[in-house]
């Protein structure tokens, strides 16, 4: 249980937008949790570091509030924060008033989802030699939101790997992943289609 808690702790914070992901809240809510000092964000890494960033007893306080926060006055969110902040064994159960919440399932949640997230981060690189850095699957030249574009206008695993030998459906997945949570930010230098056809593959 120590070595899991030190390699919890050892993880970088999320931001809003991976936390979304996590806990099935929408960016919004826990940007506004944020702002409510409900959750409190992570120290900054870099003096120039702007983003906020969340911890793991945060991700599973906001898998909770997602699921129980209904039931729960303002007072009893504050308790519950507090309690899984202090656990020693986050995995256990936690008590607020004469309410008994057990935590295992939402744990497991949190750590699965963020697993994903480490995922998809190990498969996707940005280097500038390779494509202007645009984000690209590892060992490829294939831009991650060129796959992406493909899958929502309908291509489904087996066409993109079969276009894309050089891809696993493990990579593929990750790639996918990658831009649904990391969208393209601004104008796109150059799309993956012409006049209206799409290019399978990239130039």
């Amino acid at each position: 249980m120590a070595v899991m808690m030190e390699r919890r702790r050892a993880r970088p914070g999320l931001s809003p937008r991976e936390a979304a992901f996590v806990t099935g809240l929408s960016e919004k809510t826990i940007n506004q949790a944020i702002d409510r000092e409900e959750v409190q964000p992570l120290p900054a890494r870099r003096v120039d570091d702007r983003e906020r960033t969340l911890g793991f007893s945060d991700l599973v306080y906001l898998q909770l509030r997602s699921e129980i926060g209904a039931l729960l006055s303002a007072e009893g969110k504050r308790l519950l924060r507090e309690q899984l902040s202090a656990a020693e064994d986050p995995e256990g159960i936690v008590n607020i008033g004469p309410m008994e919440v057990r935590i295992a399932m939402q744990v497991q949640r949190v750590e699965e989802r963020v697993a994903q997230i480490e995922l998809a981060r190990s498969f996707v690189v940005s280097d500038p030699e390779v494509r202007a850095g645009e984000p690209t699957v590892r060992g490829t030249r294939i831009p991650v939101y060129v796959l992406s574009d493909l899958a929502a206008q309908g291509a489904d695993t087996e066409e993109l790997l079969e276009d894309y030998p050089s891809l696993t459906a493990e990579s593929l997945e990750a790639a996918l992943l990658f831009a649904g949570m990391y969208p393209r930010r601004g104008r796109p230098r150059s799309t993956p289609w012409k006049d209206g056809v799409v290019l399978r593959k990239p130039s």
